[in-house]
């Protein structure tokens, strides 16, 4: 699921879609909020927190990387690290969920697969062959 260009969970900043450096972009993309709220919240911050706050904006737009382009190779796979960066617990339970579905599904597929039922069926069919 993970590709080389770079690691989904991580917070890039999106100069594609960003004003400035594309910081406000990229913490919108990375909680999957809409960037004129993260914009808004930011101009907000400054004009109260003056120079704090400019300052860690400027530092976060030196220090962190661009987003790589094809980071997800479809949207599902785009909603699906989306939904781990917001509720990680949650998703870690969902997995094992479809992990244990699957291993409960394999167990009855070997069990009819190794049963004498199966060997019966296989010879009766070969036999109308």
């Amino acid at each position: 699921m993970t590709n080389s260009k770079g690691r989904p969970t991580k917070l890039y900043k999106d100069p594609v879609k960003g004003r400035v450096m594309g910081v406000c972009a990229g913490i919108a993309d990375y909680f999957d909020i809409k960037v004129g709220v993260v914009r808004f919240l930011a101009f907000f911050g400054i004009l109260f927190t003056m120079p704090w706050l400019l300052i860690g904006y400027f530092i976060l737009g030196m220090s962190l990387d661009p987003k790589p382009e094809g980071l997800y190779e479809d949207e599902n796979e785009e909603e699906f690290w989306k939904q781990t960066r917001k509720s990680p617990d949650y998703t870690a339970a969902e997995l094992r969920r479809r992990f244990r579905d699957i291993e409960r599904r394999t167990s009855e597929m070997e069990a009819y697969m190794t049963s004498k039922r199966f060997r019966l069926e296989r010879e009766l069919k070969a036999l109308e062959d």
